[in-house]
């Protein structure tokens, strides 16, 4: 697990090459985002990421139970121990209809699934029917972590973790993002610019 340290200090110097192409590609993310029902993005904010979490997502979501209920179709058809009434094979596919189903669930919750950094927020999104959204302010994030399960760090993904100084926020996570350590520097910059702004930093 990566600790960052708090952020009250301004952004280092080094990070300057990594925005030089951020206002352009800065302003199409935020015209896209301002123009969706709902209220997403205000007109006063700037969009500065928008990402999903990694296509591997729904397939580690699901993995115990694709695990799980492999080794119990296995048992199932080497024990010759069916359910009552059906065959060992028409048995071990309806184990395996429960963990492909889990799969599927999965799925549907990752297709609406986005987190969107703003010049002022740090925003995700879930939901199919009625999006569910959660958002809290850069300026109150008093620490990012960036870590990696063992299944994350065979993708190559990782999943930051904010901590706010609010008493009654929840944590929110980005999970199983793309190009973790990038994405925790954009992040990271973003709080400070917050800070420094609101002039909590000093």
């Amino acid at each position: 697990m990566i600790e960052s340290p708090p952020c009250r200090r301004t952004v280092e110097p080094s990070f300057s090459a990594a925005t030089s192409e951020a206002p352009p590609r800065a302003a199409d993310l935020t015209s896209t985002w301002t123009s969706l029902p709902g209220g997403v993005v205000d007109g006063s904010e700037l969009v500065l990421l928008a990402i999903k979490p990694s296509m591997w997502r729904p397939i580690l979501e699901s993995a115990p139970w694709l695990v799980m209920c492999g080794l119990v179709a296995l048992i199932v058809a080497w024990g010759n121990r069916p359910l009552p009434g059906l065959s060992v094979a028409m048995t071990a596919q309806v184990v395996m209809l429960v963990a492909f189903s889990r799969l599927g669930v999965a799925v549907v919750r990752w297709v609406p699934a986005w987190y969107v950094l703003t010049n002022r927020r740090a925003i995700e999104i879930r939901g199919v029917r009625a999006p569910r959204i959660s958002a809290l302010l850069l300026q109150h994030v008093r620490n990012t972590y960036l870590q990696s399960s063992p299944g994350e760090k065979l993708a190559r993904l990782g999943t930051v973790t904010f901590v706010t100084d609010v008493p009654d926020q929840a944590t929110q996570r980005w999970q199983s993002v793309s190009r973790p350590e990038q994405v925790h520097v954009v992040i990271r910059r973003a709080i400070e610019q917050s800070i420094d702004q609101t002039g909590l930093g000093r």
